[in-house]
C-alpha cells in the first residue's frame, strides 16, 4: 500500500513539475516579452480528492477499494499520465436499482465500478452498502457526501445496496 502512494506520489510530481513551452511567433521587432517563452503548468491535482492510474487499470477494475469513501461527483480519476486526463465515477452514472416508495436510488458508475445510495430528499438517511459475493458485508457508509448522496463503495465483482431509514422505518433496494 505504502509503496502504491509512493508511485503515485511520484507521477503527481512529474506532471506538477513538467511545464509545457508554447511556441513564439515572429515578430518584426524583438520585446521583452518575446525573449522569455511563456510557460504553461499543468494542473495541480488535490491529493486528497484524486485517484491516478493507468488507462488499462481503469478499463479493467475500475477504480476499485481506492474509491471507497470518496465522493462520486468531486473526486477525480485521473488516468493515461497526463494532469488533464481525468473524470468523476458520477459522470456516467446510472440508477440500477430502486425503491420507489422512499424514492431511494440504487447509483453505479460502469466505468469506476462503484456504487453508492441516493435519496429524493433529506427526510431519509441514506446508507450503502457493499456485500461479498457469499452475503457478507465487506463496508458501508452513512449520511451524506453531497447533496442527497452517500460516498462510493467499489462494486468490481462485489454487490451493493441502497439503504434508507426515517424514525423507525428502513427501506432499501435490491442488491447489484
Amino acid at each position: 500500500m505504502l509503496a502504491k502512494r509512493i508511485i503515485h506520489l511520484g507521477a503527481v510530481l512529474a506532471i506538477c513539475l513538467t511545464g509545457v513551452v508554447a511556441p513564439q511567433t515572429a515578430s518584426a521587432a524583438p520585446s521583452a516579452a518575446a525573449e522569455s517563452p511563456t510557460t504553461v503548468t499543468a494542473e495541480k491535482p488535490d491529493l486528497r480528492n484524486a485517484t491516478f492510474m493507468s488507462a488499462a487499470q481503469l478499463a479493467a477494475s475500475g477504480c476499485g477499494s481506492t474509491c471507497d469513501g470518496k465522493n462520486p461527483t468531486t473526486h477525480k480519476i485521473y488516468h493515461s499520465g497526463c494532469s488533464t486526463c481525468y473524470h468523476y465515477c458520477a459522470d456516467d452514472a446510472q440508477t440500477v436499482a430502486r425503491n420507489a416508495e422512499a424514492n431511494l436510488d440504487l447509483r453505479y458508475s460502469p466505468r469506476c465500478r462503484t456504487a453508492w445510495a441516493r435519496v429524493g430528499s433529506d427526510f431519509y438517511y441514506p446508507t450503502i452498502r457493499s456485500y461479498y459475493q457469499d452475503g457478507r458485508v465487506r463496508t458501508s457508509y452513512s449520511g451524506f457526501a453531497g447533496a442527497y448522496y452517500t460516498q462510493m463503495v467499489n462494486d468490481a465483482g462485489l454487490l451493493a445496496r441502497a439503504e434508507a431509514s426515517a424514525g423507525p422505518g428502513t427501506w432499501w433496494t435490491d442488491k447489484y
